[in-house]
């Protein structure tokens, strides 16, 4: 007789009903899986796969002791033996539990059993920033801001602890479904600078494609912080035009893009976007200067620069002379009469004195 586990949870999406017993259970049951049950099944069960990327697959799975459901990733089973996927997988774990934010998923444990690698994180009940863009095309220019200004200060806390992601994507922030907070995971090619010397693999293009800066692109040795900032820019115009600056069919293609060629200005292409919020539109343009000494030098800066939400009063006071203030293609406009905070942050975008 097939043994039925049933495991109801009021804050997952899904009711499962594992079947794998026995005969079946060896056919059937992935790999991944099959080693979680086997060397985890005391502590943990798995209630449904919820995604997979290059080097690992994350399963839902409910805490049997404390009653909560986590998120565990696990190595998959072509890098099972591989030491250097396997290291690279320590690295994320201890990176990762080493910084503590409210915008970056915590790391709950790690650990090793026998060809089973696996990371313990805490489960983000929602939807990553990719399905949400893929399900809607745009988001509207106050949530596009506000989920830029949260991963600004996430990525401006990784930086001064010495940690740059390297990996900024839609698909790697998670919204929370009750507090619509963003949340940056996956640091699994992220860099620490205080620890890794400089050597001839980190000339390697790691990232993807889409979103690189150029110094990535072009395989340069010296990344940091200002490298995740200029992908926190093309995500930002990603959210606000529903394309990405750059696309192309090949790496090397999108690579020279990156590096060599100008984008449509996000005035261009999204002009309400410039009358809602300007300084949101100058920043992310910063954001996306190909000379990294002209982006923003921390992501503290960019989210000063960004703290105003979108007031509709303000777009009284707007006018096309302010914006030519701006110069070198950059936009905005000077607000006048406003509080000392958003004063501040004008000197912060424009560097006005």
């Amino acid at each position: 007789m097939t043994t039925v586990i049933s495991f109801v949870d009021p804050y997952a999406d899904t009711q499962e009903l594992p079947v794998w017993n026995g005969e079946q259970a060896a056919s059937s049951m992935p790999w991944e899986r099959e080693q979680i049950a086997t060397h985890l099944g005391t502590q943990y069960q798995i209630v449904r796969e919820l995604g997979r990327g290059g080097m690992g697959i994350v399963f839902l799975a409910r805490d049997i002791a404390l009653h909560r459901l986590v998120a565990i990733k696990v190595l998959r089973q072509e890098f099972a033996t591989s030491e250097e996927h396997r290291e690279r997988f320590r690295r994320e774990a201890r990176m990762t539990a080493r910084l503590s934010h409210a915008n970056i998923v915590p790391v709950h444990t790690f650990g090793e059993a026998g060809e089973l690698v696996y990371i313990v994180m805490k489960y983000v009940h929602g939807e990553s920033l990719g399905e949400r863009l893929r399900a809607h095309g745009v988001l509207p220019t106050e949530d596009a801001r506000r989920i830029l200004h949260e991963l600004a200060l996430a990525l401006d806390y990784a930086h001064r602890e010495g940690v740059v992601h390297r990996d900024l994507k839609a698909e790697n922030i998670l919204l929370d479904r009750s507090t619509g907070r963003p949340m940056l995971t996956d640091f699994g090619v992220a860099l620490q600078r205080s620890l890794d010397p400089v050597r001839a693999e980190a000339s390697r293009a790691f990232g993807t494609p889409h979103y690189m800066s150029p110094e990535q692109a072009a395989g340069e040795l010296d990344i940091d912080g200002r490298s995740d900032l200029y992908s926190l820019g093309v995500l930002g115009y990603y959210m606000l035009t529903g394309e990405l600056p750059f696309d192309a069919p090949s790496f090397e293609a999108l690579a020279a893009k990156h590096i060599a060629e100008a984008h449509r200005t996000l005035a261009e292409v999204v002009p309400q976007a410039l009358k809602e919020h300007p300084l949101l539109i100058a920043a992310l343009e910063r954001c996306l200067d190909k000379d990294r000494d002209h982006r923003w030098r921390h992501g503290g800066d960019f989210a000063t620069a960004i703290g105003q939400p979108v007031r509709r009063r303000w777009l009284r006071r707007v006018t096309a002379g302010n914006a030519a203030a701006l110069g070198a293609g950059m936009l905005g406009a000077k607000i006048i009469g406003e509080v000392a905070m958003f004063a501040a942050a004008l000197r912060a975008a424009f560097k006005w004195s």
